[in-house]
C-alpha cells in the first residue's frame, strides 16, 4: 500500500507528553523528513548548509536550536545549545533579520549566549518538521512547535533548582517590555541589512502559562532585576517561576512586521491556548497535507526519508510575510517602501538558484501557491519599482540576472494565469531593457549588453555568466510576450536569447569573457573558478543555453562532438583553479566532485546538464548519471547532503529526478525524462486529477529504460509536456540493468519553443 499511515501524535517520554521524543517508527508522512540532514556543515567542508528548522510550510518564521553566534546557526559538531531562535534565515550562513530567541536556564541565572548554553547529546535530540525536542545534560528538557507567525515552546526543569527563561531580543537595536500581570513579554528587534526601509522591525509577544516569581531586563552590561523595560543595541528579559518538582513552563509566541498590536492579534488567532500538543498536532497536519501531494511506493526506507526530507526543504521557502488584520483581510509590511499595503508578500528565496527546479516544482504540485508568490512579486514591483532578484526580504543585489522573469514566464506558459499578466510583462520588459536605479541594480551592464550583444568583462564582473543568463531571461521575456500577443517584442527578445553565441570562442571551444572592444579576456584557463564566471568555471558554464539546446549542439560541432564534450565533462579531472574562492572551498568542492569530473552538482549552474544527454540522443546516460548523483550525494545523516541547499533548489532537483523527469528549460512547458527511483509515485494535482509514474524492474539496481508508455500508448520521446501531466494518467517504464540505446532517440531534441 502507499506509504500514508496515520497514528496518534507521539508516545510520552520523560513522564510527560513530549511530542517529538520517544518514537521508533514513522507515524505519518509528516514524520519522515529529517531536519538534521545536512547540518554537519562548516566553512571548510560543506554538507548541505542546513539547520534543523521547525516551521509550517511557507510560514513567516521558523524555529531552530542555535549552537553558536554568527555564521551557521546550528552545527552538528557542537555539543551545546544557546537558545531557540525565531528566524527567517534562507540559509544557515546568511544574515538574519529581526531575530529573537528564548532559552531555559536551571539554577543560577545566566543571560549571555555562551554562558546560558546547555550541553546535550544527539541521542537525546529529536527533530521533526513540526517539532524539535531535546533533553539537556543538566536535566532540563525543551520542545518547540511552530505556527505560521510564531510558535509554542515548552520547557521542563529539574526539581530543586531555580527555573528561569531568558528572552534574547538580539543585536541590531532591540527593546523589551515586561507585563507581569498578564505573564507577558513584548518586544521588537530592528536588525536590518542594507536595502531595508529604515522603519523595519519585527515585533513579538510572548505569553507564559505561569506567574512570574521574579523578572527583569538585561543587556551586555548586566542584569536589572525588577526592570520592566529596556532598549538598546542588544537587550533581553528574564523571568523566574516558582519551583515545583518536575514543573513545565509553556510560552506562546507570535510575531508581526506591522505592529505590536498585530502580533497580539495573531497570537490570539493562531495560538489561543497553551496546549502544546494541540499546536504540534496542527503543525503536523499542515505537513501531512503538503507532503501528501506526492505519495510513494517501493524503494528503501532511506530513500523515502530522503525524498520527503527534500520535499520539506522545498516547502520551507519562500516565507509568507503577510498577516491578517482586525478586519480579517490580508496585508503586509513592505520591505520595499516601508509601508503597509493590502495583499500578500513572500521573501527569503534566491531566484538565481530556485528558478531552475524549485519554482517549476511549485508550478507543478502547488500552482495556487506559485500564483500567490507571483502576485507578491507584482506587489513588490508596485512598491519598489522592480521585481526583486533575491528578496531577503527586500531588494538584495545578490547573484546575477533577473530570474523572476523565468518564474513568471514558466508559470504563465504552464497555464497559471491568476495574476495580472499585463503588469507582469511590463515588469519583465523593464528588467530586460532598463538599468537598475538606486539600491537595485537589476541586470548589471544591460546597456552594453543591448549594444554589444554581450556583457563586457572590462566593465562588469562575472560577465560571461551574466551574458548567458541574460540571454536565457530574454527567452523567458520572449515567451511571455508571445503568449500575450506582443509579436514584435517576442521576436526582439527571441533574437536576444541567441546572444549566448556572442561569447562562444571556437578556438578554445568555451564560453569566454569578452571585453568591450571584442577581444577575449586573457589568460584563459577553463579550470579556473571565478573571474568572468559566477561560482563556477568554463566547463560548468559551457552548457548554459538551455533555451536553445539544438542551437548549442550545433554550435559545439554537432551531436557527436557535443556528446563527446559531455562525456569529457564527467570523466575529466575534478581539480580546478580556485582563483578568489580560497583553498578550503577548493578542497571541499574537489571532495564533493570526486568521480564526476567537472560536473559540480554542489552548485546550481550544472543542474540541467545531465539531461542534455536526452537532447543529444543518448538518454541512457542521463538515466545512469541521475541515479549516480542521487545515490552518492543525497544520503541520510547530518553529513549526508551536499553543497548548499540554497532555499530548496538542491532538494527540488532530487525530487524531480527521483520522479523521473526534469524541467531543463523553465519557460518551456516540457520535461526531459530520466528513469524514476520508486516503483510508483502518485502526484495529487490541484485540478483534482492524479498523475502516476510507475517503474517495473527486475531488481533494485535496474535504472535503464527499456520501454515506456503514456496512458497505455508507447512512448519513444525522452520528454513529456506539462499539459500531459495535468491531464492525469499513467507514465509507465520498464527498466533493466543494461541500457537500451535505441529508446528515446526517434525525436531529438525536444520540440523547440520560440527560438
Amino acid at each position: 500500500m502507499l506509504i500514508r499511515r496515520f497514528f496518534g501524535l507521539c508516545i510520552p517520554a520523560f513522564g510527560i507528553a513530549f511530542s517529538c521524543l520517544g518514537q521508533t517508527h514513522p507515524a505519518s508522512l509528516a514524520d519522515l523528513p529529517d531536519p538534521l540532514v545536512g547540518t554537519d556543515s562548516k566553512y571548510e567542508l560543506s554538507h548541505g548548509n542546513t539547520y534543523p528548522g521547525v516551521f509550517v510550510p511557507f510560514g513567516m518564521i521558523g524555529w531552530t536550536p542555535q549552537t553558536g553566534e554568527g555564521g551557521w546557526l546550528y552545527q552538528y559538531s557542537n555539543d551545546a545549545i544557546q537558545d531557540f531562535l525565531a528566524t527567517h534565515l534562507p540559509s544557515a550562513w546568511t544574515e538574519d533579520y529581526g531575530p529573537f530567541s528564548l532559552m531555559p536556564v536551571a539554577g543560577e541565572l545566566h543571560v549571555l549566549p555562551r554562558e546560558r548554553a546547555a550541553k546535550f547529546k544527539h541521542a537525546e535530540e529529536d527533530a521533526k518538521a513540526y517539532c524539535y525536542s531535546v533533553r539537556f545534560e543538566n536535566g532540563m528538557r525543551a520542545e518547540v512547535t511552530p505556527s505560521i507567525h510564531g510558535g509554542v515552546l515548552r520547557f521542563a526543569f529539574p526539581a530543586g533548582q531555580k527555573a528561569w527563561v531568558v528572552l534574547d531580543a538580539s543585536a541590531g537595536g532591540s527593546a523589551i517590555e515586561m507585563h507581569p500581570d498578564t505573564r507577558t513579554i513584548t518586544g521588537v528587534n530592528h536588525h536590518i541589512r542594507g536595502g531595508f526601509p529604515a522603519n523595519f522591525g519585527q515585533y513579538f509577544v510572548a505569553v507564559f502559562d505561569r506567574d512570574f516569581a521574579e523578572y527583569g531586563a538585561w543587556d551586555k552590561g548586566g542584569v536589572a532585576p525588577g526592570a520592566k523595560e529596556r532598549r538598546g543595541e542588544h537587550v533581553g528579559a528574564f523571568v523566574r517561576f516558582a519551583a515545583d518538582p518536575g514543573q513545565t513552563v509553556t510560552v506562546r509566541v507570535a510575531t508581526s512586521l506591522i505592529s505590536p498590536e498585530q502580533a497580539l492579534r495573531t497570537l490570539q488567532a493562531e495560538i489561543p491556548s497553551s496546549d502544546f500538543d494541540h499546536a504540534a498536532a496542527r503543525a503536523r497536519s499542515a505537513w501531512e497535507r503538503e507532503l501528501g501531494r506526492i505519495e510513494l511506493r517501493g524503494g528503501t526506507a532511506a530513500q523515502h526519508r530522503t525524498f520527503y526530507t527534500a520535499l520539506y526543504h522545498a516547502f520551507q521557502f519562500p516565507h509568507a510575510l503577510h498577516e491578517t488584520n482586525a478586519a480579517g483581510t490580508v496585508e503586509h509590511y513592505s520591505p520595499y517602501d516601508g509601508k503597509v499595503h493590502p495583499g500578500t508578500m513572500y521573501a527569503d528565496t534566491g531566484f538565481w538558484d530556485t528558478f531552475r527546479a524549485e519554482f517549476p516544482l511549485l508550478a507543478l504540485v502547488a500552482p495556487a501557491r506559485d500564483a500567490e508568490i507571483i502576485r507578491s512579486l507584482l506587489n513588490a514591483y508596485d512598491e519598489g519599482g522592480w521585481l526583486p532578484k533575491w528578496p531577503n526580504p527586500g531588494y538584495a543585489n545578490v547573484m546575477i540576472a533577473t530570474h523572476a522573469d523565468s518564474i513568471i514566464a514558466d508559470a504563465w506558459t504552464k497555464g497559471i494565469h491568476n495574476f495580472d499578466g499585463g503588469k507582469a510583462y511590463a515588469a519583465l520588459r523593464k528588467d530586460a531593457t532598463e538599468p537598475g536605479t538606486g539600491r537595485y541594480e537589476a541586470r548589471n551592464g544591460i546597456a552594453d549588453y543591448i549594444r554589444l550583444g554581450y556583457v563586457p568583462a572590462d566593465k562588469v564582473k562575472e560577465s560571461a555568466s551574466c551574458t548567458l543568463e541574460y540571454a536565457y531571461d530574454d527567452f523567458c521575456v520572449s515567451r511571455m510576450a508571445h503568449a500575450l500577443g506582443k509579436i514584435e517584442d517576442a521576436a526582439l527578445f527571441a533574437k536576444r536569447a541567441q546572444n549566448y553565441r556572442n561569447i562562444y570562442d571556437p578556438l578554445t571551444g568555451f564560453m569566454r569573457g569578452r571585453n568591450a572592444d571584442g577581444s577575449w579576456v586573457a589568460p584563459f584557463d577553463p579550470l579556473a573558478w571565478g573571474g568572468v564566471y559566477t561560482e563556477g568555471n568554463a566547463w560548468q558554464w559551457l552548457w548554459s543555453a538551455q533555451q536553445d539546446a539544438a542551437g548549442l549542439i550545433s554550435l559545439l560541432g554537432g551531436r557527436e562532438a557535443f556528446l563527446a564534450r559531455l562525456d569529457t565533462l564527467f570523466s575529466m579531472t575534478g581539480d580546478y583553479k580556485v582563483g578568489g574562492y580560497g583553498k578550503v572551498i577548493h578542497e571541499m568542492t574537489e571532495a564533493k566532485m570526486a568521480g564526476t569530473g567537472q560536473y559540480a552538482h554542489i552548485n546550481e549552474p550544472v543542474h540541467h546538464v545531465i539531461y542534455l544527454y536526452d537532447y543529444a540522443g543518448e538518454p541512457w546516460k542521463a538515466q545512469r548519471w541521475t541515479h549516480q548523483i542521487m545515490d552518492r550525494f543525497y544520503l541520510p545523516g547530518p553529513d549526508g547532503w551536499l553543497g548548499d541547499e540554497d532555499t530548496g533548489q538542491m532538494s527540488a532537483w532530487y525530487i524531480f529526478s527521483a520522479l523521473g523527469f526534469y524541467p531543463v528549460n523553465p519557460g518551456q512547458p516540457v520535461y526531459a525524462l530520466s528513469s524514476p527511483m520508486f516503483d510508483r509515485a502518485v502526484l495529487h494535482l490541484e485540478n483534482g486529477k492524479t498523475f502516476t509514474v510507475e517503474a517495473h524492474r527486475s531488481q533494485p539496481g535496474d535504472v535503464y529504460i527499456q520501454r515506456a508508455w503514456l496512458d497505455g500508448r508507447p512512448l519513444d520521446n525522452c520528454w513529456i509536456e506539462h499539459r500531459e501531466i495535468l491531464a492525469g494518467g499513467v507514465l509507465r517504464f520498464e527498466l533493466g540493468s543494461q541500457p537500451n540505446k535505441a529508446w528515446g532517440t526517434s525525436s531529438i531534441p525536444a520540440p523547440a519553443d520560440g527560438l
